[in-house]
């Protein structure tokens, strides 16, 4: 326990009372390496800063001194004046948000960031990943518009995020922000020091260029990516090509010489049949997918095109983020864009800290005997509903770990969601009040296309 930010009514701090927080020499050297140490008695000590970033999103609906209460029974080693900065000003308080800066929280993501699949999510040995971006709203202050920008049809400013997350937890691995205007092509370059040998990695539509994959392949991930029909590709010439099930070699043409040459890659088209009872089939568009998993052998084209599903698990993901942890304040706090960027990485480390406190709670469920349970079955919001109510239980003196542990596992636990049931019924408009839509099973296949006959039907645009 001495190695967390603690102590007596450590409980009460929340973040801090459970063992897979964050550790106070994790905050401290994310603290020294920004060289943002104070160098003379603060009330409001940058370690301090830390943790009120966090609890800025355990506690959005409340302001930034009621947060800074919230901590200050937990907390009181870090200053020998509790007092000054538990009674803190607004305006204190952001001038010391603003002058610890936003590297600090990328470091303690850094520190919470990474996959928390076991050997039973693997799919043939590589863990499934997905890359995808969204846009978050930030205040519309003079400072967030030149940094961030965003289209004139938004009345605020947007900042630009982009995660690459493990599909079967959806665990954050690695994320970049930017301005607006800053295209998706441009920044997930930034990326590329994450993927790894034993990943396969997801990306949607708009990713794929001959340089992207060309630098995303030599880091040795396995790369699927789904490309438009106005993506040009031409099967190689010989009857090499086309592979025994009837996905096909193409080659990626660099735009210039000095880029290298060009890149074999497979490309696998596939279209999905609904069969609903009563209700006739179905057939959409034809997908296409590029991969350099080039073996039909290892990696099958209806495996493949199943596993593309789960890059929708990063939406997932941001609905959590976004709704979930961000409901209450759908545009960001910070008139700064040093302290966007604090907020964004502090929000984006709660959700971190809580996947990673359910997954313990499970561990220790299943430890003790329990049945089986997934880890999509706990609810971000639940499990910060669970972290708030712990913390609220420092009267009961829970100052040992294992007992705050075992009181936010027992909270959590009982307030599972249940398992999704499959889908009975195709997506459709609601019906007009009185009206009632009947349920029908409905089944979904992957047709595949092969080479032969793939100008049968258009592409998805």
């Amino acid at each position: 326990m001495d190695d967390l930010l603690g102590g007596p009514g450590a409980a009460r701090a929340g973040l801090l009372a459970h063992p897979l927080a964050v550790p106070r020499r994790v905050a401290e050297a994310a603290v020294d390496a920004e060289g943002v140490r104070e160098r003379k008695k603060r009330s409001l000590p940058s370690v301090l800063i830390v943790y009120l970033n966090l609890a800025l999103w355990l506690f959005p609906d409340q302001g930034m001194g009621q947060c800074l209460r919230e901590l200050a029974a937990g907390l009181p080693q870090l200053a020998r004046e509790p007092a000054r900065w538990r009674n803190a000003a607004s305006t204190s308080i952001s001038k010391a948000r603003e002058r610890v800066g936003p590297g600090v929280m990328r470091q303690i993501l850094e520190h919470l960031a990474g996959p928390l699949g076991s050997q039973a999510d693997l799919w043939r040995g590589r863990r499934v990943c997905a890359v995808d971006g969204t846009t978050v709203k930030v205040p519309d202050t003079e400072e967030n518009a030149a940094c961030f920008g965003g289209p004139k049809s938004s009345p605020f400013p947007l900042l630009r995020l982009l995660v690459l997350a493990e599909c079967a937890t959806k665990s954050i691995i690695d994320a970049v922000a930017c301005a607006y205007a800053t295209g998706e092509r441009t920044v997930v370059h930034r990326l590329l020091g994450s993927l790894r040998p034993g990943m396969l990695v997801l990306f949607d539509r708009g990713f794929c260029s001959h340089l992207f994959f060309r630098d995303a392949a030599a880091t040795g991930a396995d790369l699927i990516f789904r490309v438009s029909a106005s993506f040009k590709l031409t099967p190689l010439p010989g009857p090499a090509a086309v592979l025994d099930d009837g996905t096909y070699l193409a080659e990626l043409k660099p735009r210039r010489k000095r880029d290298g040459p060009p890149i074999t890659v497979r490309v696998i088209e596939y279209s999905i049949t609904t069969r609903a009872l009563g209700k006739g089939k179905t057939t959409s568009e034809v997908f296409c997918l590029v991969t350099n998993l080039t073996d039909p052998e290892t990696a099958p084209a209806l495996e493949l095109a199943a596993l593309y599903a789960r890059r929708w698990k990063i939406e997932v993901l941001y609905k959590a983020v976004k709704i979930d942890l961000n409901g209450a304040r759908p545009v960001l706090r910070s008139g700064h864009a040093d302290t966007v960027l604090a907020e964004i990485w502090s929000l984006l480390a709660l959700f971190q800290i809580l996947l990673r406190l359910a997954d313990a709670a499970i561990t220790a469920h299943l430890d003790d005997g329990g049945d089986p349970i997934d880890l999509e079955q706990i609810s971000i919001k639940n499990a910060r509903g669970a972290l708030r109510r712990t913390i609220g239980q420092a009267t009961t003196q829970l100052t040992e770990m294992t007992q705050a542990m075992t009181a936010f596992t027992e909270d959590v636990l009982s307030t599972l969601t249940p398992r999704r049931p499959r889908r009975t019924a195709a997506r459709k408009r609601k019906a007009r009040r009185g009206s009632k839509i009947k349920t029908f099973r409905v089944a979904y296949s992957i047709v595949p296309h092969p080479l032969a006959p793939r100008t049968a039907q258009p592409r998805a645009a």
